[in-house]
């Protein structure tokens, strides 16, 4: 431990002091020394990125197509294959463009913070605005953010495993300023860049950032790991090349019957033969299921669910079971202590949230004694609230003992601070401390008189295994005083007197049972209940324990004097319960599992909806659990028909719960935001950190960060995942059917030996105009009616089942034989009889194949709706719902006009003009897809209902 002289020193050395840098100090050396980030390897220029579209094995197809009707002196067929090739390029390069930056612009909204001292104040800043000379305060859980030399350390441990290899976490000590200059990299007074605090806090001035930084020296400049494949993509990847292979097959077929059988020309042959390879392969398949992902991903960003991988967005839709938190997450984190049993008596405390406004009352068999503290802020008026306190000093100073103790217990023990800005008081540290610090003030003392009165020389840090926290302070009158803070049961356990009329006495089994009575009644209305104690350590003893480095808790947490007890509220987030009945609708299950009483998360469970009605509900706490064995909790899990609250449970029991729910093979979301979190949170399929209160551990090991920490988020992001999940079953359904289709139409013809209906530089338009602006815009609509009314899909799912499969192939009949139909009926109405040559340029053949092209583009536009749902009529869907949608088809049809009206075009597309008439036959021959997929809706959802009655 550093004397202060010594501190000061240090302070010299690094040229800043113990009220941090100024403002204009760190802007001065935020210039000198650069933002406090390890450089990223360099990206790949835009020319590279936009090359690498053409690498595709479809397009290197169409580049040696349109080289060899080039070279055979079809100049419009070559020019045409090129301009579609680039155009397609053009957007899969924009679109890839605009999904990266969305996604690194969700890696913005994650990124690092650090705590310092600023202007002699605690400010949360982005971590690369650290500079050196910075005051970095850490607790357990922090992220390191620039290496640093400590200036203060309370039972500090920090897991350096990225920089050592050591799976152990190090004990980090202070040490005299000789020891500071040895070498950096292992010295026990230094932290580092990239590693996290796995206990205890501390105060440390950072020395280096960004590259000169130990993480710095050693970095590899690739900051990014490999992006994994969902499953999904995999799942269609394998797709696109199980039909590329097939496509190439039936093309070399074409290409051998149109040139040895048909006698066609090579180049003419080869050029249809690849067409129709296009037509078949949805080479864009993965890269617009990227897209759509990304899509996804920005619009869940924008309510709060940050997601870390894209490959855990359709996962969130099968999600069957929740383990959620309860404080901030079920509740708002804005704890205000409502009730205190201190001394025998009874106080009640009034005001909100962590504006220090209000007063306490305290009453004793049932009477008001005392008011303390005034309707107005004890900041403002510190004067009249000393003036309460010394009226309860001279009528009743055994009370006064008790109370005063019990504040200063709240206030010493305590790492949070309070602060007011613009008009809105807020805390900055843990909500509990943050209530106990305006509980404090509220009464009269205050935080800076207790700070003036006794100097903290120690800390042992909370952990959730005993369940609180000691600090050991020195008085002016130089004795020393040990102040813990925790769970009732744990603060009970080490005390073996508690203070009644300002004077410690034996903590017999009657007066624990009435203090247990008064904390079963708080928690009983929702309250949150910590303990305090204290006891006073000699001076040898303190002495001793310094010199030996034995601040341990079984030396300090024993013997101890019970204070009394504070109930605070923390009430549900209004928000929730609306959440929690769609979960219950979408058959997802909800464990709560915390750290508190299990009365209080009954009770909030209970006004949440999460437990009641007919349904039993049974509370198990972290001991009870310690006797069950996993057999025995994997079959209480299995009940679907009993709820459980879990309480007093350690992050080691949630690890164990999500363990035996993965076995029962559940999709499960746990939340956490605690450094022993992180095991559960990586094992559970969709680990869940808290964004306002989460640890950096507990971020790094999650899938999904909450912008908010509301549980309502967690289920908003479920409904987003299952929408995700269908608007790619209904992208691929779309292009499917739709290829189906133009591959029916021309192997009609070659069966039929008629003209093929459809050219290579039609069938070129025909997916130009279809496949890219609508099948994206079917990747954003929005979610179907009753989706959170299903059960969560079975992830082992395919999504080409027999069912999926044969409706695209049956619909893909449908398309084609009306085609055909449009493209043969218009043959005859200009004059053509079966078996006669038709050339190219002759106009009965130019208005056959612009009919069956544009029709083919219609009855696609068309199809488009039918792919919005598997069961629903397009008429129970909002028609303008998706207005991306309505604009892509809008525009498709606009550039078929263009295509078959402008000379231009049809002179290069070998299209000819059409009249109303035509049209209106185009338009009402391309309706009977939609009548005929209603039809079979209508079966269907009969179907369903009879199922449903029996």
């Amino acid at each position: 431990m550093l004397s202060t002289k010594e501190k000061k020193a240090l302070l010299k050395e690094h040229d800043t002091s113990e009220k941090g840098l100024g403002a204009s100090e760190a802007e001065i050396r935020l210039k000198q020394y650069g933002f406090n980030e390890i450089k990223a390897k360099k990206k790949k220029p835009l020319i590279i990125m936009f090359l690498e579209e053409f690498t595709d094995l479809m397009v290197i197809i169409l580049i040696l197509a349109a080289g060899l009707a080039y070279i055979g002196g079809e100049m419009t067929d070559a020019t045409v294959i090129m301009f579609i090739v680039v155009l397609n390029a053009l957007i899969g390069f924009i679109q890839k463009f605009k999904a990266e930056k969305a996604i690194e612009a969700l890696k913005k909204m994650v990124a690092p913070h650090a705590r310092v001292i600023r202007d002699g104040e605690e400010v949360q800043i982005e971590a690369k605005f650290v500079v050196p000379g910075d005051i970095l305060v850490l607790n357990e859980g922090d992220s390191i953010t620039a290496d640093a030399v400590l200036l203060e350390a309370n039972e500090l441990e920090a897991m350096e495993a990225a920089l050592t290899g050591e799976s152990t976490p190090a004990r980090k000590l202070t040490h005299d300023l000789e020891e500071t200059r040895g070498t950096e990299a292992q010295r026990e007074n230094i932290i580092f860049m990239g590693t996290n605090i796995t206990h205890g806090t501390c105060k440390a001035i950072v020395i280096a950032t960004g590259m000169n930084t130990q993480m710095g020296n050693i970095a590899t400049l690739t900051t990014e790991t490999k992006k994994e494949k969902s499953p999904l993509e995999k799942e269609l990847f394998r797709i696109g090349v199980f039909v590329g292979k097939i496509s190439l097959v039936i093309s070399a077929l074409l290409l051998l019957v149109g040139t040895f059988i048909q006698g066609k020309p090579f180049v003419e042959t080869l050029l249809f033969a690849t067409a129709v390879a296009v037509a078949a392969v949805p080479e864009g398949l993965p890269a617009t299921i990227t897209i759509a992902l990304a899509i996804g991903v920005q619009k869940l960003a924008r309510n709060n669910a940050i997601m870390k991988q894209l490959a855990s967005v359709e996962t969130l839709g099968s999600t069957t079971v929740i383990c959620s938190d309860k404080t901030g997450t079920l509740t708002k984190n804005e704890m205000t202590v409502k009730e205190l049993y201190f001394d025998s008596h009874i106080a009640s405390v009034h005001g909100v949230g962590y504006a220090p406004t209000g007063y306490i009352n305290i009453q004793k068999d049932g009477k008001n004694l005392i008011s303390l503290g005034k309707e107005q802020s004890p900041y403002e008026d510190y004067e009249l609230a000393g003036k309460v306190i010394k009226t309860v000093k001279e009528q009743n100073p055994e009370l006064y003992i008790s109370l005063q103790l019990f504040m200063a217990g709240a206030s010493m023990c305590n790492n949070a601070s309070l602060a007011e800005k613009e008009g809105a008081w807020r805390i900055l540290g843990d909500p509990t401390e943050g209530a106990l610090i305006t509980m404090v003030e509220k009464s009269g003392f205050s935080r800076a008189g207790f700070e003036k009165e006794y100097q903290k020389v120690h800390e042992l840090s909370f952990d959730s295994t005993r369940k609180r926290m000691t600090v050991i302070v020195k008085t002016g009158e130089g004795k020393y005083l040990a102040f813990t803070k925790g769970a009732p049961d744990s603060i009970v356990e080490i005390c073996t007197r508690y203070m009644h009329e300002g004077t410690p006495h034996s903590f017999t089994k009657e007066v624990k049972d009435r203090y247990a009575e008064n904390n079963m009644g708080m928690a009983k209305k929702a309250l949150r209940v910590l303990a305090l104690s204290y006891r006073e350590l000699t001076a040898e003893e303190f002495k001793s324990a310094q010199k030996n480095d034995s601040f341990k808790q079984e030396n300090i947490e024993k013997e101890m004097i019970f204070l009394g007890l504070a109930g605070m509220i923390d009430p549900p987030r209004p928000e929730v319960k609306a959440a929690v009945t769609m979960a219950h609708k979408a058959n997802i299950r909800i464990y709560v599992i915390t750290g508190d009483f299990g009365l209080t998360a009954e009770a909030i469970a209970g006004q949440l909806g999460i437990i009641g009605g007919k349904r039993k509900h049974r509370i198990i706490t972290g001991e009870e659990l310690n006797d069950i064995k996993d057999d025995e909790l994997k079959k209480l899990l299995g009940d679907k028909k009993s709820d459980i609250i879990f309480a007093r449970v350690s992050p080691q029991h949630k690890l164990r719960i999500v363990t035996q729910l993965k076995k029962l093979n559940e999709v499960v979301a746990v939340t956490g935001d605690g450094v022993n979190d992180a095991p559960a949170l990586k094992k559970a399929d969709i680990g869940i950190a808290m964004g306002i209160t989460g640890t950096d551990v507990s971020k790094e090991a999650s899938n999904m960060v909450l912008a908010d920490d509301s549980f309502s988020t967690i289920v908003m992001a479920i409904k987003e995942g299952r929408t995700i999940y269908d608007n790619l079953k209904k992208f691929v359904f779309y292009v499917f059917s739709c290829n189906i289709g133009e591959l029916l139409t021309v192997f009609a013809a070659i069966l039929l030996s008629m003209p093929a209906p459809l050219t290579a530089i039609l069938i070129l338009a025909v997916d130009l105009g279809t496949d890219v602006l609508p099948a994206v815009a079917l990747g954003i609509d929005p979610s179907e009616p009753g989706i959170m009314d299903k059960k969560p899909r079975d992830p082992k799912e395919r999504i080409m089942n027999k069912p999926f499969v044969l409706r695209y192939l049956y619909l893909g009949l449908v398309i084609g034989s009306i085609v055909m139909g449009v493209y043969i009926w218009t043959l005859y109405r200009y004059g053509w009889t079966w078996g006669e040559p038709l050339t190219d340029e002759s106009l009965t053949y130019l208005k056959g194949a612009t009919m069956a092209f544009a029709t083919m583009v219609i009855i696609q536009m068309v199809n488009v709706f039918n792919a919005r749902s598997e069961t629903n009529s397009i008429f129970q869907l909002k028609f303008f719902s998706n207005l991306w949608l309505i604009g892509a088809i809008l525009i498709s049809i606009i550039l078929t006009i263009m295509m078959t009206e402008v000379p231009f075009l049809q002179h290069y597309l070998g299209t000819t003009g059409l009249n109303p008439e035509d049209w209106a036959i185009i338009v009402s021959s391309s309706l009977l897809v939609l009548v005929v997929e209603e039809f079979r809706k209508l079966v269907v959802r009969k179907r369903i209902a009879r199922a449903v009655k029996v």
